[in-house]
């Protein structure tokens, strides 16, 4: 049997496509074999007698001699580059050894590997996590799985299951092997968030002072971006030299082949016969350049036939049909993996195999399939029994298979980890060369292909993301502090941050936890904040019930509430499961019409969607729509972050939405190429939601200048996530921010959705720099796309003026240093000021305005005169407003007081919007009196710092803690309950708003009193 090359293939059916090749990597060897290690392996089974004879890489040499040593290690390499070798012929010469992996289900072929490995070296591991320890327990009993633990020289758990351990320390069943350990090893590093890298560390460390001897530690993973930092903190922790140990990974050469179409000669003469008319819209260069030329028509393919249907040209559209490639390789000698978008694609796709084309060799492989159906797939696959495998996910990660020797792209992940992961299962053996086959079939790919063949390439051969590591980050410190105080054993141990900190939080007092306290210590968990069970999920189709994975806490806020998609299922949330008022799981239907009609709040959505169809002259399909990724589910929530550096998160979900792009594309001129753009409308599903999430993270609030433009100041940060993307190697996903305002008080909020402790340890100056440095390239735009649709719309519209973006980018870290500064500049610095009095002839005030509705707004009139502090309340129906009770400010103004505001611009703007213009002429007649002061200049001349706000000042000067955020957060849980009852009772669903705009007011009017006093002008 030969080989088959897809190039070949994909001529003899017709088919165009681009293709490059990836140059093979061979990482070099020393002159030593495994078998001259240990020549046991040459009399063992599989694996190990396969390794024997096999020199090992450089990097497994050199942390093996790092480890005799006495050393950590940190080993970089990449996928399938034999890290765990590096570590595990170290554990054979008799050291006592935890290995962590993520998963157990996903470290499947590891753990295959490393007992195949054990047998032969007559070593007894013990694979230990939830479901096995509940068959050792029935088999051994509580005591006798502890000294089966003890027994063994190697223990292999994930950390969920480890970090349960030790939270019921004394009672666990790892403390006695734990106290005698001597290697603790973390393998795939890159595969956890900020959030469980904080937590493992608190594991290192936690490990570290229970354990007799400082065990050593190897960390195993594939990017890492500040190995040094790392470095400091394992020797630190032990008291150990740490090695970092860079490898490559082994693997064969690489030919990918996008596959474009098979009829596009007869597409381009269509186009041509069209080119008139095609010139005359906004085009650019690039596509007068299709026009005229074959080969880069092919490039653009996708572009220009997107620009034909939105000026109503009828020409064929690419034609693939994947099962017709994919059918063929049967009778390749090796094993092909199809990777789909979900389980039901799969299952269509295996069924053509094999009915329409006759395929035997075929299976499909997800977590509908048994456990040990999965295994035998498995099997069969390595022993040459099947050649087709097809799988939504459970194939991207921890499987090896050995003779992959191709994997199938039916449309892109969106993450390119994940498109990385998939192509790690292929190569693993050497099989000559690989193949990478990509089908742009779903909107990203159509997206990436819709600015030329050579974007999606760059995309790509982008590095990967890199994981970064902070010893620092307050969530280890929050876990550790809480370890210490309920292990009486351990309190010795505490340090005096963590106390602060635990304090600070309210989770202690007088030394024992509090209430709040002993609820973190019970959600803390290794991959969420809350219990250690998930929600059940239940799919309803035709009357029959089939159970499908738990999910967590998190996502059942953020995409499993009712009306949302589940797209690994093609299916839809119908309803909450519930035990009385408490959820317990969601039920799910199929994605068809008849779900969609028996589920109200979806009928409803369904009217608009068909109404929205015919304003854009497309016809109604919501199913082929939404198989070609035109339309998808969306959660609003009401975020609520931290204002000020470390601390709770709350996310309730608000509503659902339905996002729906057009078909068609409006083009538009960026000179050399051109930019296609869709519209966009967001269909609100009228259900209710249910559910909280908190945790512990990282965020601020900058109240931003009044004349700041909320617009521009987006794209900055979607610019500003970009550059960190593509020049610092940070995921576009570390850092959430949002623009908001209440009328024209403006705030700029950032924060981290697992704790990373970025906001707080980034360089941002230095990022600073890296925004100036930063030249965009095609690629660039589409990134910014993924990151903030919206903000992306708006700048193309805008003119795609990248120096403008990069300036508002600097602006916004502006704001961030400008934060961090003021208490640096107010450092040792005391304020003399007059008693606040009215004999102080100073009357401070400020206004709120909120608006609830398209006919109710309300606004807060904060007044303070050195005494007596005043609000007034003004609601503002359609077109009328109560007015204002102006006597206490005319009387101030008769006595001859000057007045104060923070900025008379928009103090003006707000008065306006609620119809208060005798107000807004008393104070226009005291500024031309010269009897009305603007703060904000003082301050800022007084700080030598721009842009300064009223809230940071507050809150450094006079330790004012309140914040516009909160007032934000309120406002939009108010609004979401005014709109699900159509505006009915409003003053009913705005109390704690009221309650909460009073306080706020309140603060400020006195700050500015304070403040304006503090500068000596008083």
């Amino acid at each position: 049997m030969t080989r088959i090359s897809s190039s070949d293939l994909l001529r003899s059916l017709g088919y165009d496509f681009e293709a490059y090749s990836e140059d093979g990597i061979r990482p070099k060897t020393v002159e030593v074999s495994f078998g001259d290690l240990f020549p046991e392996l040459y009399i063992g089974e599989g694996k190990s007698r396969e390794i024997a004879d096999k020199k090992l890489y450089l990097h497994q040499m050199e942390a093996l001699n790092s480890l005799e040593d006495g050393k950590n290690i940190i080993l970089i390499s990449g996928t399938g580059s034999g890290k765990t070798e590096g570590w595990f012929f170290y554990t054979a010469k008799g050291k006592r050894t935890l290995a962590l992996y993520p998963t157990l289900a996903l470290a499947n072929d590891q753990i295959r590997r490393l007992e195949n490995y054990s047998r032969a070296l007559g070593m007894n591991p013990q694979i230990l996590d939830a479901r096995r320890r509940e068959l050792l327990v029935s088999s051994h009993g509580a005591h006798g799985i502890r000294e089966v633990v003890t027994s063994s020289n190697l223990v292999i758990t994930n950390p969920a299951f480890l970090l349960v351990d030790l939270k019921r320390l004394s009672k666990g069943y790892l403390l006695s092997f734990l106290r005698k350990l001597e290697l603790l090893v973390l393998d795939e590093l890159d595969f956890y968030g900020p959030r469980e890298i904080a937590l493992l560390l608190s594991i290192i460390r936690i490990i570290s002072l229970i354990s007799e001897r400082k065990p050593q530690i190897a960390v195993l993973t594939a990017t890492l971006g500040n190995p040094d930092d790392l470095a400091s903190f394992l020797t630190s922790t032990n008291g150990r030299e740490t090695s970092i140990i860079r490898g490559d990974p082994f693997r064969p050469r690489n030919d990918v082949y996008l596959v474009l179409g098979k009829n596009l000669r007869s597409i381009w003469d269509c186009l041509k016969a069209h080119e008139i008319e095609i010139l005359s819209s906004d085009v650019g260069e690039d596509v007068r350049n299709s026009l005229k030329d074959y080969k880069s028509f092919e490039r653009e393919v996708y572009k220009l036939v997107e620009i034909a249907r939105s000026l109503g040209i009828e020409c064929p559209q690419p034609f693939m049909d994947p099962a017709e490639i994919i059918s063929n390789y049967e009778r390749d000698e090796g094993v092909t993996v199809v990777f789909t978008n979900s389980i039901r694609s799969a299952e269509n796709l295996r069924k053509r195999l094999v009915n329409e084309f006759g395929l035997t060799k075929v299976a499909s492989h997800h977590h509908l399939v048994p456990k040990d159906e999965r295994e035998r797939i498995e099997d069969a696959a390595r022993s040459g029994e099947l050649r087709i495998l097809i799988s939504p996910r459970t194939l991207s990660q921890g499987i090896d298979i050995g003779n992959i020797i191709r994997i199938v792209h039916l449309g892109l992940p969106d993450s390119l980890r994940e498109f990385k992961q998939r192509e790690g299962r292929k190569g693993r053996k050497d099989v000559g060369w690989t193949e990478t086959v990509i089908f742009p079939l779903y909107r990203w790919d159509r997206e990436l292909l819709s600015r030329g063949a050579d974007a999606m390439a760059k995309w790509l051969k982008l590095p990967l993301e890199i994981t970064l590591v902070n010893p620092s980050n307050k969530y280890s410190m929050l876990f550790e502090g809480l370890f210490k105080v309920i292990n009486p054993q351990m309190r010795d141990h505490l340090r005096e941050e963590e106390i602060r900190l635990l304090t600070e939080l309210g989770l202690i007092s007088q030394g024992n936890l509090t209430e709040r306290g002993k609820r973190v210590w019970e959600m803390i968990n290794f991959y969420e904040f809350g219990p250690p069970y998930g929600f059940k999920r239940i799919l309803k189709e035709d009357s029959e019930f089939r159970y499908l994975e738990d999910i967590g806490h998190c996502d059942l806020v953020e995409r499993f509430q009712p009306g949302c998609i589940d797209y690994g299922n093609d299916s839809i949330v119908l309803d909450f499961r519930r035990k009385g008022r408490v959820i317990t799981g969601v039920i799910e239907g199929p994605f068809n019409y008849g779900t969609i009609y028996s589920f109200d709040a979806l009928a409803f959505m369904l009217e608009e969607y068909e109404r929205i169809k015919a304003e854009w002259g497309e016809r109604p399909d919501i199913i082929d729509d939404y198989h070609k990724g035109r339309i998808g589910s969306e959660v609003v929530c009401v975020v609520d972050p931290p204002i000020d550096g470390f601390g709770l998160r709350t996310k309730v979900p608000n509503r659902v939405y339905w996002k729906l792009s057009s078909s068609r594309v409006r083009p538009v001129n960026a000179g050399k190429s051109t930019i296609l753009l869709r519209e966009n409308r967001s269909l609100p599903v009228i259900t209710q939601t249910g559910g909280v999430y908190r945790d512990y993270t990282y965020g601020i609030s900058v109240e931003l200048d009044p004349k700041e433009d909320l617009v521009w100041l987006r794209i900055g940060l979607a610019t500003l996530m970009l550059v960190s993307r593509l020049s610092l190697g940070i995921h576009v996903d570390s850092i959430y921010y949002e623009v908001a305002n209440l009328g024209e008080k403006k705030v700029m909020m950032l924060h981290e959705p697992e704790s990373a402790g970025l906001i707080e340890k980034l360089d941002w100056l230095k990022v600073a720099r890296e925004i100036d440095l930063f030249e965009p390239d095609d690629l660039s735009e589409i990134i910014m796309m993924l990151i903030d649709e919206e903000a992306h719309y708006e700048f193309v519209i805008r003119g795609l003026n990248w120096n403008l973006a990069k300036r508002f980018a600097r602006r916004a870290v502006d704001y961030i240093l400008a934060k961090q500064m003021i208490p640096f500049i107010l450092e040792g610095k005391s304020f003399m000021i007059p008693r606040p009095s009215r004999a102080n002839k100073v009357l401070s005030l400020d206004f709120i305005g909120i608006r609830l509705s398209d006919s109710i707004s309300i606004g807060f009139l904060g007044l303070y005169d050195g005494e007596n502090t005043e609000t007034q309340l003004v609601v503002k129906e359609f077109f009328d407003s109560t007015g204002m009770n102006l006597s206490p400010i005319e009387k101030c103004v008769n006595e001859g007081f000057i007045v104060v505001g923070w900025d008379f611009d928009s103090l003006l703007k707000d008065l306006f919007s609620m119809n208060q213009r005798t107000l807004c002429y008393i104070l226009q007649g005291l500024k031309e009196e010269g009897r009305f002061f603007e703060l904000k200049p003082l301050v800022e001349d007084f700080l030598n710092l721009s842009p300064v706000s009223l809230e940071e000042v507050s809150r450094r000067i006079w330790g004012i803690g309140g914040s516009m955020k909160d007032v934000i957060m309120e406002a939009r849980r108010s609004i979401g309950e005014i709109e699900e009852r159509k505006g009915a009772n409003w003053e009913r669903y705005t109390k704690y708003l009221r309650e909460k705009a009073k306080n706020i007011i309140e603060e400020r009017a006195r700050a500015i009193y304070l403040t304006f006093l503090a500068l000596g002008r008083g």
